[in-house]
């Protein structure tokens, strides 16, 4: 099969100066309204069937929440799971600012994430932020390597916008400060003939290439709509992205002086650095554009007349649902989803039933309920599945497994050094791998693609193996660990099954594979564990875990 041709392993590596101090006491709930009634008739599900859908969904399964997704049902468990609190960053944030001795740095980000990935009871929608954030790409591998809390701020966007509608949180990125700053729309002047300068083309060209249509037209399937040649017929030419950026000018911090385009600032008592961007008029082009399909713009209207035409336009182009559609089923549920699938995700993204088009709350039901998500007779597909993340590898073991840290905290503070991935801190805006990469060999042959195989490589193999170690071997609740912050595996409950090897394989089985260990992974383990009889108890469930979790059946989601 070839999303088995890896045995890959993820990895950890603490950072130093951490400065964050982010417990389950910060982890702040926002309120919201409940948008989304409960659906009738919820099918009742076995407890291999209620894992499977929650390694798709969430950070991970816990048993206690297989059990509640059992008693619920899918539909249900997705009404409960909208409906919850929102789990935000900032809280945690504002929890060192207050205390004097303890500097902001992006450590106390990471903290945040892994708190609230590990710990929210909004799974769901803290996975639907991470999917957003690896599509409206914003990082601090670049400019915004100081942004502690503006980075925290619009990951706090994307999970809010998580269920709401794509064309309010297209709104809400573009006018975001840390994408201005990012993309170069922040300060973005119209032209310039004395001085010889353009408007800046770098946000023009990524909203339609990667937020929104991408390079060539589709049909509602997801394939390429293709010209008499057979050639993908582009979506958009230069002259367009020139268009849109003249659109995209004339806005600045929000609360600046009318005269103050050039001098504004945050230190300045009535600027919010992190509220949307606000326009200055005189520095936006308001002559006539044309934008995507001949749409005209006419002149003389303002910054925000100009910008909400042009992001209707974007978001009623025919590419919008399969492009993010299809992006979405990548990131939850498989790599290669048949047109079939991508057209019946697209066909709710343009209308929810109800006449609304891009009602990511529809779309995420889509996805997860959908035929190709939940029949099990489609794992007899080799090409069906998903390589996961590296990131999500380890969130996996650390809930499955209840984890918890001595103080409460997440002293997890640069994963990129052996996960190769820290939340908003991709190498670039094309985030840490592209939807449509393909491995060289077999992948590449089939015509399929394998997006998380773009950051594998010999020597990360190597080094996450010797990361999960540490986080497995030297950190469960019986070892001694020199980070007092790193969350320690409870194996309480897996101890009482140690001497009857059957039944703990079973139960790893459910908890980390939802029942689809395969024999020779079984057969592996019931091996290891009789080779190492003599050891002790931890010693040997330790290892048994850590052997699993380096397993294809575990690395690969299907």
């Amino acid at each position: 099969m070839f999303l088995r041709l890896f045995c890959l392993v993820l990895g950890l590596i603490w950072g130093h100066n951490v400065a964050a101090y982010c417990t389950s006491d910060h982890i702040f709930k926002s309120g919201v309204e409940s948008l989304f009634p409960a659906a009738p008739n919820s099918p009742v599900l076995n407890a291999n069937e209620a894992s499977r859908l929650l390694y798709q969904a969430t950070y991970g399964a816990k048993l206690n929440e297989i059990r509640r997704l059992q008693s619920l049902g899918v539909d249900n468990w997705l009404t409960e799971q909208m409906n919850q609190p929102v789990t935000l960053q900032e809280p945690c944030m504002q929890a060192i600012l207050a205390n004097p001795e303890q500097p902001l740095y992006q450590n106390s980000r990471m903290e945040s994430w892994f708190l609230n990935s590990a710990e929210g009871p909004d799974q769901l929608r803290q996975r639907m932020a991470f999917a957003l954030s690896e599509i409206f790409v914003v990082s601090d591998a670049a400019s915004l390597g100081n942004e502690v809390m503006g980075l925290a701020k619009y990951y706090d966007m994307l999970t809010l916008n998580a269920f709401g509608n794509y064309r309010d949180l297209l709104e809400d990125v573009t006018l975001n400060t840390m994408m201005g700053h990012y993309l170069g729309m922040f300060k973005n002047a119209k032209a310039d003939p004395a001085a010889g300068t353009q408007p800046d083309e770098n946000y023009a060209r990524e909203i339609l290439q990667l937020f929104s249509i991408g390079l060539h037209q589709l049909n509602m399937d997801g394939t390429a709509i293709l010209d008499l040649d057979d050639n993908p017929i582009p979506t958009y030419d230069q002259s367009t992205i020139e268009n849109f950026a003249r659109v995209f000018t004339g806005w600045n911090y929000a609360g600046c002086p009318a005269w103050n385009w050039t001098w504004c600032n945050p230190t300045e008592p009535t600027v919010d650095p992190y509220a949307p961007m606000e326009p200055f008029e005189d520095y936006h082009d308001t002559d006539a554009k044309t934008l995507l399909n001949g749409v005209q713009i006419p002149a003389g209207q303002t910054a925000y007349q100009d910008l909400t035409a042009a992001l209707d336009n974007i978001f009623n182009h025919p590419n919008v649902p399969p492009f993010i559609s299809k992006q979405l089923i990548q990131r939850f549920v498989t790599s290669n989803p048949s047109p079939a699938y991508v057209q019946r995700v697209a066909g709710v993204f343009a209308d929810n039933g109800a006449g609304v088009r891009g009602d990511l709350a529809a779309v995420m039901r889509a996805i997860l309920t959908d035929d190709e998500a939940r029949n099990s007779n489609h794992l007899n597909d080799p090409a069906y599945g998903k390589l996961k993340e590296p990131l999500l590898r380890y969130l996996n073991v650390l809930r499955a497994f209840e984890a918890r840290s001595p103080t409460g905290r997440y002293g997890n503070w640069n994963p990129e050094y052996g996960y190769l991935q820290r939340p908003l801190g991709s190498p670039s805006v094309f985030n840490f791998f592209k939807p449509g990469y393909q491995l060289p060999g077999p992948i590449r042959d089939q015509g399929l693609v394998s997006p998380e195989f773009q950051i594998t490589s010999e020597t990360t193999v190597i080094s996450v193996a010797n990361e999960m170690n540490e986080a497995i071997n030297r950190g469960h609740h019986l070892a001694n660990h020199w980070n007092d912050n790193m969350p320690r595996l409870q194996l309480q409950r897996e101890l009482l099954l140690i001497d009857n090897p059957t039944a703990l394989l079973d139960h790893l089985d459910l908890l980390l594979f939802s029942g689809q260990m395969s024999p020779q992974t079984r057969t592996t383990g019931l091996n290891l564990l009789n080779d190492i009889s003599q050891e002790s108890a931890i010693t040997r469930l330790a290892s048994l875990i850590y052997v699993l979790v380096l397993s294809p059946d575990f690395v690969v989601q299907r």
